[in-house]
């Protein structure tokens, strides 16, 4: 099994993931302007090496999450739920700001991009009413919940749910299972 390195934004990240374990590996990218540098690193180690993204659950942190990925081979994420990583004055959100014991949590959901295998569509969705109807963000809600996934837009939702290889019944399961 190959050791881990974790892709944060900032020093910030870093800080709490090494309360965890302070010999964690962790890469910091340095905010938004992700460097050449920090590419060409993750790209030379990544045979070495398992990538886990775990980036804020704000724009920016997709941003680099999309950026990042794209130059990886099959990169591994930890969604932070938005709820969880606000700042205690409420103005500000981030992976620096969960607690140790949600940080933990969300360490054991590691999620793999499986090979291009589409058995989610937008289709899929709609059948299901997670796109196209009133209560839609709410069952969207509700199913990321239980995924341990960050909120998305259903073009990334299918993404996801095809990395975790989900099938439709599997989706029927979660979202039925308390009716």
């Amino acid at each position: 099994m190959k050791q881990k390195i974790y892709v944060v934004e900032g020093t910030h990240d870093e800080t709490l993931l090494k309360q965890i374990d302070p010999n964690i590996r962790t890469v910091s990218v340095g905010g938004s302007q992700i460097k050449e540098d920090v590419i060409q690193f993750l790209k030379t180690y990544e045979d070495k090496f398992q990538i886990i993204l775990l980036l804020d659950p704000d724009y920016t942190g997709e941003q680099i999450r999309k950026r990042i990925a794209k130059h990886l081979t099959n990169p591994t994420h930890i969604f932070v739920q938005k709820h969880k990583a606000i700042s205690k004055n409420k103005k500000k959100i981030g992976v620096e700001h969960l607690s140790l014991e949600d940080l933990k949590t969300m360490l054991l959901h590691e999620v793999q991009e499986l090979p291009k295998v589409e058995s989610i569509t937008l289709d899929s969705l709609y059948k299901l009413g997670l796109s196209g109807q009133t209560d839609s963000k709410a069952k969207r809600d509700y199913l990321t919940s239980k995924l341990n996934l960050t909120y998305s837009n259903s073009k990334t939702l299918i993404q996801r749910l095809n990395w975790l290889g989900l099938s439709y019944k599997d989706l029927e399961d979660i979202l039925y299972a308390s009716s």
